[in-house]
C-alpha cells in the first residue's frame, strides 16, 4: 500500500509532543485530507518515541559502591489507525490527526510474526499497531480498543501537562485492555545477563499470548496454555509509557515428548506462569517474573523474581534510583508420592519413602544464579549457604521421619535436563556435594524396604544418615549409577543400626549399607532369604568359642541383611538381572567363613559347596521352621542366620544365631576322593549351633547356647582315631557349661596298632570307671586313665602298667590336642624275667598342627651274686635309653653302668664301677654329641680304704644337615672344572 504523504514529524514544546505522522491513501485537497482511492481504505500512521528503557540490575553492592548502570532503549512505537468508512475526509490540522478517538485502531492479525517488508508495520497488506514494550517485545491489541487523549496542551495552575494518550477497551470501561505479544525483535545485541526480564521470558510471552497455533510436522496442534496480557493501565507519552501489565498462565506438561514437539516448531516449552510489569514514564518500577519448575525431589515449585525501584540518598550526587532484584522459591506442591507407578527404574524400591512432604512454603531470598538460570542449587542470598528444606518422609509402614536437605530447582522446558542435572551433582565442580546429599536422620527408626506381610517391622532400622541420589539410578554391570532424573530421588547408601550384628561385633553403632541388587532388580521375593540391604564392608562376627562350648568358633563375614533370615553371609550367585541362580563357588564361600573353627580346626576346610536348592530353607524361618530343621537329621541351614525379634509378650527382644552347615571332608585331586589323612572325618557328621540372647526392657541379657556335633571322628596322623557318636554343649544363665559325650572310642593304627591288644582290657564306654571330664573357663579336657593289674606269666612279670588318653578342646584359638601315654616318667612300668629286669614309659602329644611332643625311656639290666664262704662277690650290669622330641628340638641319651665287688675273709674288699653316658641334642639345626666315662676302683683292707676315680668327657659340635658349597667343591681339583662349565 502506497503512502501518499509523510512521514511528517510534529514537535510541540508546550507539552513535549513528538510524533511522526504518515498518511496512507490520503491526499491534500484544500484544507482537508481526502481518500485518493475511494474504494480503498485510508490510514493514519503515528510513530512515537521509545516507550521503555531496560536498565541493568546491579549486584548486591553497598549504595556507595554503585556506579553507572547500562540501559537499553526500546524501538519506536508505531500506531496504525484507519479512517472510518462513513468518514469521507479529515480536517487538515494537528487536532484532527491527534483525535484518535474518531479513528479505528488497527491490530496485527493473528498469525504472521514478521511484517511484509522488513522494518515496516504492514502485515498481510494492512498496517498494524506495534508497541515495543518492554524492550525487545512487540505487542499489539487482542481486542477492539480506543485511544483517549487531548489534542491540545492541557494547562492547570500555570503548568502544562505532558502529552499522553490512554489505551482502553472499546467495549468494556473497566480499564482492563487485552494485549498479545506476537514477536520479539532481533539483531540488536545481547541484553545483560542480570536484566529484570530475560530473553527466554520474552519468548515465553510470545508463545503464551500470540494465539498462533503451533503444529509440529505430521502431528496434532500443541495445546498451549494461551491467555492474553491484561493492561490495567497503558499510557503512552513522549518520555515513555506508564503501564500496569500482568498475565497468568498454566504450565504445559514438562515431558521429553512435549519438549520435542515444541522444538519441532522452533520454540521451547514455556516455563513462565505469571508476569507483572509496572512502569512510570518508561522506567521500571516493579517487575515480577514467575517461572514454573520442580525441585529435584519432584515437588512443583515456582521461581519468583521481583525487581523494584529503590531510591537512596548519597552525599555526593543526591537521590539515586536503581533497581534491586529479589528472588525466592515458592513450593506449589507440598507433598509428592513415590512408588511403582512413578517411573522409577526399580519400581520405587530404591526410594524407601512412599512420600515426601516439604513444610517450607516460601524460601528466604536466594542468591543469584546467572551462570545457571535453569538448573541451580537453592542458596541463601545473605550467607551464600544452601537453604535446607525441612522434609517429612513417610516410609512403607506409615512412619513419619523428618530431616533437612538442600534441593535443586529445575525450570520447565530446560534443554538437556538430565545432563544439566548431572552437572549440578558433579562433585568435582562442587566439593560440598557430598555434604548436600548425606543427610543426618539422628537415629530415627524407619523401614528401609516394604516388609513382608507376615513380618511387619522386619525391615526397620534406626538410621544415622541417608545419602541421597537426587535422581534415580539404574544398575550397570558393576552396579554403576545412571543419569539423575528429576522427581525420582533415591537412596544410594545409608548408615543404619543393625542390632543383631552389634551383639557379635565390637564395631557397634551405624553401619554403611546399600540396597541389595537382587532386591532392586527382582524384588524381595526374588531373593531366597528376602534380602534388601547389603553391608558395604562385610563384618566378621566375633562369636567367642566359649559361647559355643568349644565345638565351634563360627566366625563368618556377614554382609546381607534379610527380612526372613536376619543377617547372613553373601553366598548367593546372581546373573546380570540380579536373579539368584545358585551359590557362589566354594572358594568364595570359604572366604566368607574365614576364621571359623570347629574343635580348633579351620571350619572352611570342611564346608560343603552349596547349590540353589540349599537356599529354600531360608525363605521361611519362624521358630517352628528352625526347630524342624535342627531336628531333621538331613536338615540344613546353609548360612548362619543372625536375627533379632521382639518377644511375643512385649517384655524385650530375642537375638538368635543358628547354623546347621552342610559338611564334607576335604577332597584329594584328581579323583576328588575324601582325604584319608584329614584330621576330622565329617562324612556322616552334623553340626548344630543355636545361641540365643534375651534382652529384657531393663537391658539385662540372658544368654543360652546349645551346640551339638554328631557322628564324627578325629584322626591323628594315622596313629590314633577317636570316634564320637555325639558331643553336646549347653549353657544358660546362672549355671555352668554342661558338656556330654557319648559313643566315644579310641582306636590305634599302624605302628601303634599293637596297643589295641591292650585295649581289649578296657570297658566299652571309657567314660565309665577311670574316665574324667574337666570343664574350665579355658576349655574342656576329657579322657581316661587305666591301671593294668600285674600280669605274671612264668618267669615273666609285668607290673605298674597304666594307659592314659586325653583330648583337650580349648576355648580360645589354640588347636585341639590328643595325648596318649603308657605309664609316666614318675611311675614307669616294670618288667622282670628271671634275673633280668627293666622298665620305662612312653607319651605322645599331637594336635591339629602335627606331632608336638614324643618322650620315652627304657631301662634294662641284670645282676648275680656268689658266696664261697672264704670269698663272696657280685656283679650287675644296667643300661638305659631316653629320647625327647619337643617343639622341633631332639634330645637322645643313653648310659651303661657295670659294677662288681669281691670280699676275701671279710678283710679285703675290691670293687670296680664303670659308667658310660652318651647324649645327642639338636636345637635350631645345630647338633651336639657329648660323651662321658667314669672308672672308679676302691680297695679296703681292714681299717684302710682307698678309691681312685678316672673321668673322661668329650663333646663334638655338629652343623646343619646340609653341607656348604665349600664342602662340596674341592679347590684343587673341582673348582677350575666348575668355572669352565660356565665359560662361553
Amino acid at each position: 500500500m502506497d503512502v501518499a504523504e509523510g512521514p511528517f514529524r510534529v514537535v510541540r514544546p508546550d507539552d513535549m509532543l513528538v510524533v511522526d505522522i504518515a498518511l496512507v491513501n490520503l491526499h491534500f485537497v484544500s484544507h482537508h485530507l481526502e481518500r485518493r482511492d475511494r474504494n480503498e481504505p485510508a490510514f493514519v500512521l503515528v510513530g512515537l518515541p521509545p516507550q521503555h528503557v531496560l536498565e541493568e540490575v546491579p549486584g548486591q553492592l553497598p549504595a556507595s559502591a554503585l556506579g553507572p548502570m547500562k540501559a537499553f532503549t526500546a524501538g519506536s512505537t508505531r500506531l496504525a489507525f484507519s479512517l472510518p468508512a462513513d468518514t469521507p475526509s479529515l480536517e487538515l490540522s494537528l487536532d484532527a490527526l491527534l483525535d484518535w478517538a474518531s479513528l479505528v485502531p488497527m491490530m496485527v492479525p493473528v498469525g504472521p510474526q514478521s511484517p511484509d517488508p522488513p522494518g515496516s508495520t504492514i502485515f498481510q497488506g494492512i498496517p498494524g499497531s506495534v508497541i515495543e514494550f518492554p524492550t525487545r517485545l512487540l505487542l499489539t491489541y487482542n481486542e477492539p480498543v480506543d485511544w483517549i487523549g487531548r489534542t491540545q496542551p492541557q494547562q492547570a495552575d500555570g503548568r502544562t501537562a505532558l502529552w499522553h494518550a490512554r489505551l482502553q477497551s472499546h467495549s468494556r470501561r473497566d480499564g482492563d485492555v487485552q494485549l498479545r505479544a506476537f514477536a520479539t525483535t532481533g539483531g540488536q545485541g545481547v541484553l545483560p545477563g542480570n536484566s529484570p526480564i530475560r530473553p527466554e521470558n520474552l519468548a515465553d510471552l510470545v508463545t503464551l499470548t500470540s494465539q498462533i497455533m503451533l503444529v509440529p510436522p505430521g502431528d496434532v496442534p500443541i495445546k498451549v496454555p494461551s491467555a492474553p496480557l491484561h493492561a490495567e493501565q497503558f499510557i503512552v507519552t513522549p518520555q515513555g509509557s506508564s503501564v500496569h501489565l500482568h498475565g497468568a498462565w498454566g504450565s504445559p506438561p514438562d515431558t521429553e515428548v512435549e519438549k520435542e514437539r515444541y522444538k519441532k516448531v522452533g520454540r521451547h516449552l514455556p516455563s513462565l506462569v505469571a508476569y507483572d510489569h509496572i512502569t512510570g514514564l518508561g522506567r521500571d518500577q516493579y517487575i515480577r517474573v514467575v517461572d514454573h519448575g520442580c525441585l529435584c525431589t519432584g515437588h512443583e515449585a515456582l521461581d519468583v523474581t521481583e525487581t523494584r525501584r529503590v531510591f537512596i540518598a548519597r552525599p555526593d550526587d543526591g537521590i539515586v534510583a536503581y533497581l534491586q532484584q529479589d528472588e525466592y522459591i515458592v513450593v506449589k506442591q507440598p507433598e509428592v508420592q513415590y512408588g511403582a507407578e512413578t517411573g522409577f527404574p526399580h519400581a520405587g524400591r530404591e526410594m524407601p519413602f512412599r512420600s515426601l512432604r516439604i513444610t517450607d512454603r516460601v524460601t528466604p531470598l536466594i542468591a543469584p544464579h546467572d551462570e545457571n538460570p535453569d538448573v541451580f542449587w537453592i542458596r541463601l542470598r545473605d550467607s551464600l549457604k544452601d537453604f535446607e528444606f525441612t522434609l517429612i518422609g513417610t516410609d512403607s509402614e506409615g512412619r513419619k521421619v523428618s530431616f533437612t536437605m538442600p534441593l535443586v530447582f529445575v525450570k520447565d522446558g530446560t534443554l538437556d535436563e538430565q545432563k544439566r542435572l548431572a552437572e549440578a551433582y558433579d562433585t568435582h565442580k562442587e566439593p560440598t556435594l557430598g555434604d548436600r546429599l548425606q543427610r543426618s536422620m539422628n537415629g530415627q527408626v524407619m523401614a528401609m524396604a516394604q516388609p513382608p506381610v507376615d513380618a511387619p517391622g522386619s525391615t526397620s532400622h534406626a538410621v544415622g544418615t541417608l545419602t541421597f541420589g537426587l535422581g534415580s539410578f539404574a544398575l550397570g554391570p558393576q552396579g554403576g549409577s545412571g543419569t539423575p532424573v528429576v522427581g525420582q530421588p533415591c537412596v544410594r547408601e545409608a548408615a543404619v543400626r543393625v542390632p543383631a550384628v552389634e551383639q557379635f561385633t565390637p564395631k557397634g553403632g551405624d553401619l554403611q549399607v546399600v540396597f541389595n541388587p537382587t532386591y532392586l532388580q527382582q524384588t524381595m521375593e526374588g531373593h531366597p532369604a528376602g534380602a534388601y540391604l547389603d553391608l558395604q564392608t562385610a563384618l566378621n562376627l566375633t562369636f567367642g568359642a566359649e559361647q559355643a562350648g568349644g565345638l565351634s568358633s563360627p566366625n563368618s563375614a556377614v554382609k546381607t541383611i534379610t527380612s526372613r533370615a536376619g543377617v547372613v553371609p553373601d553366598v548367593f550367585a546372581t546373573d546380570g538381572t540380579g536373579a539368584v541362580v545358585g551359590a557362589k563357588d566354594i572358594d568364595t564361600i570359604k572366604k566368607a567363613f574365614g576364621g571359623a573353627q570347629i574343635l580348633g580346626i579351620d571350619l572352611s576346610t570342611y564346608l560343603k559347596g552349596l547349590v540353589k536348592d540349599n537356599f529354600d530353607t531360608l525363605r521361611q524361618l519362624g521358630d517352628e521352621e528352625i526347630a524342624a530343621i535342627l531336628k531333621d537329621a538331613k536338615g540344613q541351614l546353609p548360612a548362619p542366620v543372625l536375627r533379632i525379634r521382639d518377644l511375643i509378650d512385649g517384655q524385650g527382644k530375642e537375638l538368635r544365631y543358628v547354623w546347621k552347615p552342610p559338611l564334607d571332608p576335604p577332597r584329594v585331586p584328581p579323583d576328588n576322593k575324601p582325604d584319608p589323612d584329614a584330621l576330622l572325618d565329617v562324612s556322616k557328621a552334623s553340626l548344630v549351633l543355636d545361641a540365643r540372647t534375651v534382652r529384657s526392657k531393663d537391658a539385662v541379657d540372658q544368654a543360652t547356647v546349645d551346640g551339638k556335633l554328631t557322628n564324627f571322628a578325629m584322626n591323628f596322623f594315622g596313629m590314633a582315631r577317636v570316634e564320637f557318636a555325639e558331643l553336646k554343649f549347653s549353657t544358660g544363665p546362672g549355671k555352668k557349661p554342661e558338656v556330654s559325650a557319648s559313643g566315644v572310642e579310641l582306636k590305634f593304627s599302624n605302628e601303634l596298632e599293637f596297643i589295641n591288644t591292650l585295649r581289649t582290657a578296657l570297658p566299652a564306654d571309657v567314660f565309665g570307671p577311670g574316665a574324667f571330664l574337666d570343664v574350665q573357663p579355658s576349655g574342656i579336657r576329657a579322657g581316661y586313665t587305666l591301671a593294668v593289674p600285674a600280669i605274671p606269666l612264668g618267669g615273666f612279670m609285668l607290673s605298674n602298667l597304666a594307659l592314659a588318653a586325653a583330648v583337650e578342646i580349648p576355648f580360645d584359638r589354640r588347636p585341639v590336642s590328643f595325648r596318649f601315654s603308657v605309664s609316666e616318667q614318675k611311675h614307669p612300668f616294670n618288667v622282670t624275667v628271671s634275673l633280668f629286669g627293666g622298665g620305662g614309659y612312653f607319651s605322645m602329644l599331637v594336635d591339629t598342627g602335627g606331632v608336638r611332643e614324643v618322650e620315652g625311656a627304657l631301662e634294662f639290666g641284670g645282676s648275680a651274686a656268689l658266696d664261697l664262704g672264704v670269698a663272696s662277690g657280685g656283679v650287675s650290669v644296667m643300661a638305659g635309653i631316653h629320647f625327647l622330641f619337643a617343639d622341633g628340638d631332639v634330645t637322645l641319651g643313653g648310659y651303661l653302668r657295670c659294677n662288681g665287688f669281691l670280699t676275701v675273709l671279710g678283710i679285703v674288699t675290691v670293687s670296680v664301677e664303670f659308667y658310660l653316658e652318651l647324649s645327642y641334642e639338636k636345637h635350631d639345626g645345630q647338633s651336639v654329641v657329648r660323651g662321658r666315662g667314669t672308672l672308679t676302683v676302691s680297695v679296703r683292707i681292714a681299717f684302710f680304704s682307698k678309691s681312685v676315680k678316672l673321668e673322661l668327657e668329650r663333646s663334638f659340635s655338629g652343623a646343619p644337615g646340609d653341607p656348604t658349597f665349600a664342602q662340596c667343591i674341592s679347590k684343587e681339583h673341582d673348582w677350575r672344572e666348575y668355572c669352565a662349565a660356565f665359560a662361553a
